[in-house]
């Protein structure tokens, strides 16, 4: 076997090799966009502004937000930047302190607009007292400058008329709008409202009508392309997500379209509070804004800001998914990921099928179709064959969910290079509702998802069928590697590096063989090293323990942290024992190698006054198959 051990020189070539050929890129080079993480300001403090919007002075982009704190208003502050990245507190312009009547209420979905013709900014927000939501009203504040403060106006309802969830617009001849969640027909919120404001936009002139009867919508945010207006809403489902919805029209007055879907069919675990139009240089782009609220914790809020593409020829808008993109401020000009859906188009089988159904609906890339299963036997599951082993880096999963009864999924992700031997992402803890973006590694054929159960707010017992919206599996064009590798020990060529129990160890007889196989692939936290994922548990790399004062060496899944990252990356060196051969220097502890002591893996510090038997130990040769 060691006439087949790859001499130094092709470690080496291998080693350039990876160099030249860095894994692509899931991010611009610049400082992304990045959706369900938490945001700080430049300060290095959490950014406080909810349910706004984005006004542009000059250069200055001003985002304003409300923070409340146990369900009370505390601030509308307002955040400014040049790049929409990098955002610094400017100042709280509207605080509980502001007037009496703010000092126990709920201040929702505060909007600033410019007036002027007065040349005053104006604030509107959605006004409650601290305990319910029975006012239904609008509040009003001013300033002369658009970081405030601002001066109370006072709440009130528009024409006497309800107004809950509500978003102010100004067309371009001037004119400002009040659209509003508002009550018709008896239902809080069960038809939405148009009014002109005055000229000042302090108040209200005239009611303009009804849009949505008895449709139970909320939360509308406006934009105007050409000449055709857009207006998207969500449903009312209290801080649970659900499908939006979009309709068009050539005048703010109507008449409106239908209703149409956007985004998947919860908006990505979030809901809609503005569209922000970005005028470039070059192109105007559109940023979908929106908060991903927790139900069960209302202060774990994410903000999820995704491009927005507005078809003005065909009328048509669309929403995809990003975890991370790119926008340049100056030009306009928006940068997407450069990852490729494996999924999609390929084989695709479930552990069963209802009448009417199909697998191939959850990777037809439609987000408004769906297969479900034939019986609500729990757990189920549904698998795509890629046809190929592929490298992905990210699982996007839209759920089913039933309004009133909304549930989040605990699942797992289960992944094969042969259809036998599945190795686990476990993900059981979700509590996410309606999508899950998962942050992976592995390079495999087979990919399964293992639906365990559904877990409904307002319901002990799992009544949902098995469902699934889409699954995309998201990766670069071409996978880290096809082919595997085998390491047998210098001083004991029999004996091949393998993992027993998760345990790295040196063995001869290696059963099942699969255990001592491993794709070598570009190092997860650095190109200028490897990392070495199993073939028959993907997604699982060896890596340094660091829970382990030993350092023993652990085949481990992967986790998206840069800690687990530079443990399961190592630098290809001449072997010390044997230059023809190969040693492994831990990335995240530089002078320490693997080494076997006692047939078991660990990283020891080698040097050149090391002992002959350490240098043998932590040498090894290479077999490519």
């Amino acid at each position: 076997m060691r006439k087949r051990n790859k001499i130094w020189i092709l470690a080496l070539v291998f080693t350039l090799m990876v160099l030249a050929c860095p894994p692509e890129k899931t991010q611009a080079a610049s400082t992304p966009i990045t959706n369900g993480t938490d945001w700080f300001d430049t300060a290095g403090n959490p950014i406080q502004a909810n349910s706004g919007n984005i006004l542009q002075v000059g250069s200055t982009y001003y985002w304003y937000g409300e923070h409340a704190v146990n369900g009370r208003f505390d601030s509308v502050n307002v955040y400014t930047s040049t790049d929409l990245k990098n955002w610094t507190f400017g100042n709280a312009i509207l605080t509980k302190h502001s007037a009496d009547e703010l000092g126990s209420s709920k201040i929702e979905r505060p909007k600033v607009i410019y007036n002027a013709s007065t040349e005053q900014y104006v604030l509107w927000a959605h006004y409650e007292n601290g305990t319910d939501y029975n006012l239904g009203r609008v509040a009003v504040a001013t300033s002369s400058t658009p970081d405030g403060p601002f001066n109370y106006v006072g709440s009130f309802r528009p024409m006497d008329y309800e107004s809950r969830d509500m978003t102010v617009f100004v067309d371009t001849d001037g004119t400002g709008y009040l659209l509003t969640a508002s009550r018709k027909n008896g239902g809080a919120n069960d038809t939405m409202a148009i009014f002109k404001m005055n000229s000042s936009y302090t108040g209200v002139e005239s009611f303009e009508g009804w849009l949505f009867e008895n449709a139970y919508r909320e939360a509308p945010a406006i934009v105007k392309k050409g000449a055709r207006y857009y207006l998207f809403t969500s449903q009312a489902s209290g801080w649970y997500p659900n499908q939006g919805a979009y309709a068009t029209a050539t005048s703010m007055t109507g008449s409106w379209s239908a209703l149409k879907p956007f985004g998947n069919s919860s908006a990505f675990a979030s809901q809609i509070h503005d569209i922000a139009t970005i005028t470039g240089q070059s192109t105007t782009s559109y940023i979908y804004m929106g908060d991903r609220w927790n139900p069960m914790k209302l202060g774990e809020h994410k903000h999820i800001w995704l491009p927005l593409t507005l078809n003005d020829a065909e009328g048509t808008a669309s929403l995809e998914w990003y975890k991370e993109w790119d926008i340049d401020a100056t030009s306009g000009a928006v940068t997407l990921p450069e990852l490729v859906n494996h999924a999609q188009g390929q084989p695709a089988t479930a552990i069963s099928t209802a009448s009417g159904s199909s697998a191939s609906n959850v990777n037809d890339g439609n987000y408004q179709t769906s297969w479900v299963a034939s019986s609500n036997t729990w757990p189920a599951w549904w698998q795509v064959d890629l046809g190929s082993p592929r490298t992905i880096t990210e699982v996007d999963i839209s759920w089913f969910m039933y309004k009133g009864s909304e549930g989040y999924y605990k699942y797992k992700i289960e992944v094969s290079n042969d259809g036998v031997n599945y190795s686990t992402i476990d993900r059981t803890n979700n509590l996410t509702y309606g999508f899950t973006t998962d942050a992976v590694h592995f390079t495999a054929r087979y990919v399964r998802i293992q639906m365990v159960n559904a877990v409904l707010w307002n319901n002990p017992g799992n009544w949902y069928t098995p469902t699934l919206h889409e699954v995309k599996l998201l990766g670069p064009t071409e996978p880290d590697a096809v082919t595997y590798s085998r390491f047998s020990s210098h001083n004991y060529p029999e004996r091949y590096i393998r993992h027993a129990n998760f345990a790295a160890r040196i063995d001869t007889n290696v059963s099942p063989e699969l255990d001592s196989r491993f794709r070598v692939v570009p190092g997860l936290a650095s190109t200028d090293g490897v990392s070495m994922e199993s073939i028959n548990f993907p997604g699982y790399f060896l890596k340094r323990d660091s829970s382990d004062s030993s350092n023993k060496i652990i085949l481990e899944a992967y986790s998206n942290t840069d800690s687990y990252q530079e443990d399961a990356t190592f630098r290809i060196a001449p072997g010390w024992a044997d230059s023809s051969k190969v040693s492994f220097e831990s990335y995240s502890q530089p002078g320490s190698y693997i080494r076997h002591y006692d047939y078991v893996l660990r990283l020891d510090t080698v040097n050149e006054s090391s002992s002959s038997t350490l240098k043998s130990d932590a040498t090894f040769g290479r077999v490519d198959l």
